[in-house]
């Protein structure tokens, strides 16, 4: 309950970016929100979020919409990754289930500038098979795409991932089992050290990631993305959003309805 006597409204808050631990720790501070952050489980040490946190899956759209069911969720507001469009079908089929709304941030992707080299694929596969035989690659792609990669013998591949301690280099592989460097400075270091010639990722938007690109970019250095799904924004539902600011008004409205 709220300090004026209204129910709270209980969120469940699909996390595990930036701008999650942003509105996470926003509405922590409004008594009129009671919070619930869900995390995939994938990062072994995630930073830490201002609610309580459930972590791992659901059991698919049938199972999150039987959980917000069982902790009586007023809302759904989905904050994951971009490239993460099977939770995010999932939050929009079990917010529908439910008969709750679902709030959602669509992160802007990355855009080119001039003089930028960038070529888009709809897949991994594809992406590698048009790769140059002898090409320096550097791959942040996740540890998903990195089976694909290794596939061609005939480039060298540095793959920078979590949970990549179980592949060993070899002397046309390298892998960095770490996180993305937030100093472009760093990231030129790194690819000056590797000799790389072409940048492999996804478009992912936003600034955690954003480094890698700045420093390609400074140093000419091609990018090709993995294109992402497109999302469904014909879902009645769903309340879609480009910017986290206007996302929080949305959800502060919710409030205010109180």
């Amino acid at each position: 309950m709220t300090s004026g006597g209204a129910q709270q409204i209980r969120l469940l808050v699909l996390a595990g970016t930036r701008e999650a631990r942003h509105v996470v720790s926003e509405l922590s501070r409004d008594q009129r929100f009671d919070l619930i952050a869900s995390l995939a489980g994938a990062t072994p040490s995630p930073l830490p979020l201002a609610a309580p946190v459930h972590s791992g899956g659901f059991g698919g759209a049938e199972g999150l919409a039987q959980f917000c069911r069982e902790r009586s969720i007023d809302a759904i507001v989905d904050i994951t990754h971009p490239f993460a469009r099977h939770i995010s079908r999932n939050a929009a089929v079990a917010s529908h289930a439910a008969g709750i709304p679902c709030l959602a941030y669509n992160r802007p992707p990355w855009r080119a500038k001039a003089g930028d080299q960038w070529r888009e694929f709809d897949s991994w596969e594809e992406m590698v098979a048009n790769i140059p035989a002898g090409m320096r690659v550097f791959l942040a792609g996740g540890t998903a795409s990195i089976e694909v990669f290794t596939t061609r013998d005939d480039i060298f591949l540095c793959a920078r991932a979590l949970n990549v301690s179980s592949y060993e280099d070899t002397a046309t592989t390298r892998f960095l089992n770490a996180m993305p460097d937030a100093d472009p400075d760093a990231e030129m270091a790194l690819f000056t050290k590797y000799g790389i010639e072409l940048l492999c990722c996804k478009n992912a938007g936003g600034d955690a990631s954003v480094a890698k690109i700045r420093a390609a970019r400074s140093m000419g250095i091609p990018i090709w993305f993995l294109a992402r799904a497109t999302a469904q924004k014909d879902v009645p539902n769903v309340d879609f959003h480009d910017n986290v600011n206007s996302l929080l008004q949305a959800i502060l409205k919710l409030g205010a309805a109180q």
